[in-house]
C-alpha cells in the first residue's frame, strides 16, 4: 500500500471517529498522541482527558487509562499533532467577515486586474449598489498603473467600468482605501472638501480627489459600507467559521464599533458565539469611550464566550500608505514623516480614567514616533500602578532605546511576524537601510530585554493562517522562501518562543493566562490539532501543514474533510 493512500485511509478513520464523537454526550473526552502543552513544567504530554469543558487530566497515557471515566469517548490523533488552542491576539471580525465576502483583492498582481474584477462585479450589480473590496496593495504589484499620484492610482479607470454604482476598495493596510466618482458623488467628495483631521484626501495637480483617502479622511465614506446589526451578525459567523477552520480559538477584535459589539453582545446571548472573543472597544468613537469607561468590563464564563475589557486607539497610519508617523522623514518621500491620528492628551485621559474599573488600554501604533508617544502616555498616565497590561499594537519600527522602556512600563509588544514577510521586501525603500536594521521587526531585541510579547496576523490585512504567521517568526523569510539566510536573521525567534506568542503570551495579554493559552488541568480545553509536529519538521515544511481539528471547551469544532 503506497503511503498516500495510507495517509488517505488514516484521515478517513479520523474523520469518522470525530464525526461520531461529535454526536454523543460522554462525560469525559480522552486524547491520546503527541500533545504540546505551552507548559514549561511539562511541555509534552501523552494524554489530556477532558471533562465539563474544561481539561481534568494531563499526562502519560498509563495513568490516563487509569484516570478515565469507563464510559469516556476517545481522539487517537495518530500522526497529528495537538497544541493548545491558537489565540489570533490582533484582528477584526466582522471586517473578516465582510473580506470572504467581498471581492478579494490579496495578491492581486496589477491594478488592472482589480479594475476587470470590479468591471465584473458592476455588470451584475444592482443600480446604486455598492461594490466593496479590500486586499489590494500598490507595493506588490508586477506594474504600476500609467497614471499615479503620490504612488498611488487614480479613481479613472474604476470610474469608467462602474459608472452607476459606488465603489469602495480598502488597502490591504486597513489604513487607507480607493473610491470612484460614483461614490464620491454619493458622500459629496470634491475639490472643495477639506480632509479631516488626521486624514488625508489625495488630490491631483488640479486639485481634484484622486480617490485615494488615508487614515481618517476613510471615514468619510462610511456610509457607503456602514453595517446593520444583523448584517455583522452575519460577517461574524461567517468570520467565525473561517477561524475554526484556521484552527484558532480565541480571537482579540482589534477596535469594535457599536454595531460590532450589540451583534457580538446578541450572538452570544444566543449561543451562536462558539469562537471566545476578546473585544477591544475602537477609542475613536468618543461617545462610545465614554459609554464603557464608566462601567466595568465584561468577562465571559463558563456559559459565555464574549469578553469586553479593552480599549484600541489609533496613533498612526500604516508603512505601505507612508502614513505611518516617524521620528525622521521617509527614505523614499523626504516631504512626509506620517500622520498622526490619535490626540496623545486625549490617549492620557482615557488611561487615567480606565484605572477606576481596570480596563486596559491598547494603542496602534506602526512608526518610531507613534511608539514613543505611546510609551510616553502610559508614562504619564502612572500605569505603572496597577497591572495594566497596555499593549502596542504592531510596534513594528522602533527606536533602540524605546525597547527598555517597554520593560520598564510593563507595556506588552502585540506583533504581526507575517508582517515582516510581507512588507519587509518593500519596508526598506520606506525606511532605509539602517532603520530596518535598528529598530524595524526587533523580536529577539524585545525578548532579550524581557518584553511580553503577543502574536497575531491582522487578519484580513493578512490571511489569519496561523502556520504562516509561525514560519515567518522562525523564519523571517517571505512566504516564497527569501532571502535564504532570512532578514535580518539574527532578529528571529525559536519554534518554542513563536508558540507561546500564538498561545499563551496572548492570553496573557488579554488576562486570560489562568484560563486559557496552555494545556493545564483547570484551564478550558480549547486544542488545535495539525497534521504534522511543527515543532520539528523542516522549515519549509511548515507551510504545507495543515489544520486537522478545532476544538474549543471540548467541542470539536472543525475538522478537515468532514462535512460542514
Amino acid at each position: 500500500m503506497s503511503n498516500t493512500l495510507k495517509r488517505a485511509l488514516t484521515a478517513l478513520s479520523f474523520i469518522l471517529a470525530v464525526t461520531q464523537l461529535s454526536i454523543s454526550n460522554a462525560a469525559d473526552l480522552l486524547i491520546t498522541g503527541t500533545i504540546y502543552t505551552a507548559n514549561d513544567d511539562a511541555p509534552v504530554a501523552e494524554a489530556v482527558i477532558i471533562s465539563n469543558g474544561r481539561f481534568s487530566y494531563v499526562g502519560s497515557l498509563d495513568e490516563a487509562l487509569q484516570t478515565v471515566d469507563a464510559d469516556h469517548q476517545r481522539i487517537a490523533l495518530g500522526s497529528r499533532v495537538a497544541y493548545p488552542g491558537f489565540i489570533e491576539s490582533h484582528g477584526h471580525l466582522s471586517s473578516l467577515g465582510e473580506a470572504i465576502t467581498n471581492l478579494d483583492l490579496n495578491g492581486v498582481d496589477s491594478y488592472q486586474t482589480i479594475v476587470g474584477m470590479v468591471a465584473e462585479a458592476a455588470a451584475k450589480a444592482a443600480p446604486g449598489q455598492v461594490i466593496k473590496g479590500r486586499g489590494w496593495h500598490q507595493s506588490k504589484w508586477e506594474s504600476q498603473p500609467d497614471i499615479t499620484v503620490d504612488g498611488f492610482p487614480t479613481h479613472r479607470s474604476l470610474s469608467e467600468v462602474s459608472p452607476n454604482n459606488p465603489v469602495f476598495l480598502g488597502h490591504a493596510n486597513g489604513h487607507s482605501a480607493l473610491i470612484n466618482q460614483a461614490a464620491m458623488d454619493a458622500i459629496n467628495l470634491s475639490y472643495n472638501t477639506t480632509a479631516p483631521e488626521g486624514g488625508v484626501i489625495v488630490k491631483d495637480a488640479k486639485g481634484n480627489p484622486t480617490g485615494i483617502l488615508h487614515e481618517n479622511a476613510v471615514d468619510l465614506a462610511y456610509p457607503l459600507i456602514a453595517l446593520s446589526v444583523d448584517s455583522t451578525k452575519t460577517a461574524i459567523l461567517a468570520a467565525q467559521d473561517h477561524a475554526f477552520r484556521w484552527g484558532i480559538t480565541n480571537f482579540h477584535d482589534a477596535g469594535a464599533g457599536k454595531t460590532d459589539i450589540e451583534a457580538q453582545q446578541l450572538l452570544d446571548a444566543s449561543g451562536d458565539l462558539k469562537l471566545r472573543v476578546y473585544t477591544m472597544v475602537s477609542a475613536q468613537d468618543e461617545g462610545l469611550s465614554n459609554y464603557w469607561l464608566s462601567r466595568p468590563p465584561v468577562v465571559a464564563s463558563d456559559d459565555s464566550r464574549l469578553t469586553i475589557r479593552s480599549f484600541k486607539a489609533v496613533m498612526d497610519g500604516a508603512l505601505g500608505s507612508r502614513t505611518a508617523w516617524l521620528h525622521a522623514p521617509y527614505t523614499d518621500d523626504p516631504g512626509t514623516s506620517g500622520v498622526q491620528t490619535f490626540d496623545e492628551n486625549r490617549l492620557i485621559d482615557i488611561m487615567e480614567r480606565s484605572a477606576k474599573h481596570g480596563w486596559q488600554i491598547n494603542t496602534h501604533a506602526i512608526g518610531d514616533k507613534a511608539n514613543t508617544v505611546v510609551l510616553d502616555a502610559i508614562a504619564a498616565a502612572k500605569l505603572k500602578a496597577r497591572d495594566h497590561r497596555s499593549r502596542i499594537e504592531h510596534s513594528q519600527h522602533l527606536i533602540p532605546s524605546d525597547i527598555a522602556r517597554f520593560a520598564d512600563l510593563g507595556v506588552i509588544a502585540s506583533i504581526q511576524t507575517i508582517h515582516m514577510s510581507s512588507d519587509r521586501p518593500w519596508a526598506i525603500e520606506r525606511l532605509g537601510q539602517e532603520r530596518i536594521e535598528s529598530g524595524a521587526y526587533v523580536w529577539r531585541d524585545l525578548l532579550t530585554a524581557e518584553v511580553h510579547i503577543a502574536n497575531g496576523t491582522d487578519v484580513p490585512v493578512e490571511p489569519i493562517n496561523p502556520l504562516a504567521n509561525f514560519y515567518a517568526a522562525v523564519a523571517r523569510k517571505t512566504l516564497q522562501g527569501t532571502p535564504d539566510d532570512g532578514f535580518e536573521g539574527h532578529q528571529r525567534m525559536t519554534r518554542e518562543e513563536t508558540l507561546k506568542s500564538m498561545t499563551v503570551w496572548n492570553a496573557y495579554a488579554a488576562f486570560e493566562e489562568d484560563e486559557t493559552g496552555s494545556i493545564e488541568v483547570g484551564k478550558r480545553a480549547d486544542l488545535t490539532v495539525l497534521d504534522e509536529d511543527i515543532m520539528i519538521i523542516r522549515e519549509a515544511e511548515i507551510l504545507s501543514t495543515d489544520i486537522a481539528m478545532t476544538i474549543v471547551a471540548g467541542e470539536v469544532v472543525y475538522t478537515a474533510g468532514a462535512a460542514p
